[in-house]
């Protein structure tokens, strides 16, 4: 089993007391042409995302906003348009097909998803969530990139008192459990409004974390999970190293769960890539 760790860097999320509405069952297909820059890995991610948005879109409809560029936890930004809903789990995996064009050599993406999403009709917190790449003397620099063997951390703040949990993703669907510590009994990190927690990772684990890659590269992502409410994180196992594990489809189980009761659960995901 594979030992990767992975970072995120989020700016802000938007945040009011969120309402609901009906729960549904949602599927799309979009196509994603891959730009020279980006690997096939990472176009996969972002190929992804915009199926389920897309069947969020189809299912909600979509608000017309003055900003663009930016994703958060309720409402997805494409453009100038927000989906107003979030995507509480895959009902199947995904159907993924490539496509490369004979004459111009482009390669497009296909990806069909189903699942279960949630209409949103206002916004949630804001959060602001901060990876970096740190050296043993404590010099952390932020960024989404790093190496084999380099050390994370992460910054954090919110807007009011809550409860986060942090997992990383790895390619083979492990999720590793960085917060709450292995000596927190109490479910999940207490959270503070309006407190700036610097280097939080390793304030909280008094140790070092480091990003390790099996491959030239890979694409891992964070899970900031974050309520106003208290909540349980899943049971998990122990590994070597220290930390604790769990199947990815456990997970998402129980976060699908967690999320149906409680509305205003965030769960932040950030992709990072590690270096060979």
């Amino acid at each position: 089993m594979k030992k990767t760790l992975l970072i995120l860097l989020l700016a802000s999320a938007g945040i009011i007391q969120a309402q609901t509405g009906k729960t549904v069952r949602a599927e799309a297909e979009t196509v994603y042409h891959i730009p020279e820059t980006e690997s096939r890995k990472e176009a996969l991610v972002k190929a992804s995302e915009e199926a389920r948005a897309e069947a969020m879109r189809k299912a909600f409809g979509e608000s017309v906003t003055q900003t663009s560029g930016h994703v958060n936890e309720k409402m997805t930004i494409y453009g100038n348009t927000e989906v107003n809903g979030k995507w509480l789990k895959d009902t199947q995996s995904p159907r993924i097909r490539y496509r490369i064009d004979s004459i111009s050599g482009e390669t497009a993406i296909f990806v069909h998803v189903w699942g279960k999403a949630q209409e949103i009709k206002r916004a949630e917190a804001d959060l602001k969530i901060t990876t970096k790449r740190c050296s043993e003397d404590g010099q952390c620099i932020p960024t989404t990139a790093f190496h084999d063997r380099d050390i994370l951390n992460f910054d954090f703040l919110s807007p009011i008192d809550g409860f986060l949990a942090v997992y990383l993703q790895d390619e083979d669907n492990n999720m590793f459990r960085l917060l709450p510590s292995t000596l927190n009994t109490k479910g999940s990190q207490e959270i503070r409004a309006n407190t700036f927690y610097e280097n939080l990772l390793i304030q909280m684990l008094n140790s070092y974390v480091e990003l390790i890659a099996f491959n030239s590269v890979e694409f891992n992502q964070l899970h900031f999970i974050f309520s106003p409410n208290p909540y349980t994180i899943p049971i998990d196992e122990e590994m070597k190293g220290g930390l604790r594990w769990l199947d990815y489809q456990v997970f998402q189980e129980w976060l699908s769960k967690n999320r149906t009761r409680d509305t205003e659960m965030q769960d932040k995901t950030v992709m990072v890539e590690i270096r060979k």
